[in-house]
């Protein structure tokens, strides 16, 4: 029996476990209002609620990110018509329950429908990007958050070039 095989399918498995990619979208209407989502204080991690956007990790099925997207907003809010998608250079790495998640940041610009919440939300809020930059509970810098918003609902990138973040 070759046990360098089972060695790295298990040192794979391993990987699988303690590392996720994930995704972040800003949900964009065509009225160039961003979704906020009102999170349960259930939430695992950080059991209170808070306003935040649309994340989730990146699965099996998922053929790229572009699905993770998809499927998440689909999931969390009920939207089905994607118009665009862009993904914002922008990386975020963090701990998370003892798995460490490195992720990515998009843009989702969809036609204004109506919300259908799951179980991981409850509420929702269209905002203008003031009053969005205001409310959401957010771990970075927001008036970097501002800048690459603001050129983002012109479907333009702040950052030209790949930027990770750890926090």
């Amino acid at each position: 029996f070759d046990y360098s095989l089972l060695n790295e399918l298990f040192s794979i498995i391993l990987y699988m476990v303690v590392n996720m990619d994930k995704i972040l979208t800003f949900i964009v209407n065509e009225y160039n209002e961003i979704l906020l989502l009102k999170g349960s204080e259930t939430d695992p991690q950080f059991k209170k609620s808070f306003w935040y956007v649309v994340t989730g990790g990146c699965e099996e099925d998922d053929l790229n990110k572009e699905d993770t997207v998809k499927r998440e907003v689909k999931e969390e809010t009920g939207i089905n018509k994607i118009k665009d998608i862009l993904y914002l250079n922008w990386i975020f790495k963090y701990n998370s329950l003892g798995v460490e998640c490195t992720e990515y940041a998009y843009i989702t610009f969809v036609k204004k429908e109506k919300i259908t919440l799951n179980e991981e939300n409850i509420d929702y809020k269209w905002c203008d990007i003031k009053e969005f930059i205001e409310k959401i509970q957010w771990y970075g810098d927001k008036e970097e958050l501002y800048k690459v918003l603001k050129e983002a609902l012109d479907k333009k990138l702040y950052f030209k070039i790949e930027k990770a973040k750890k926090i």
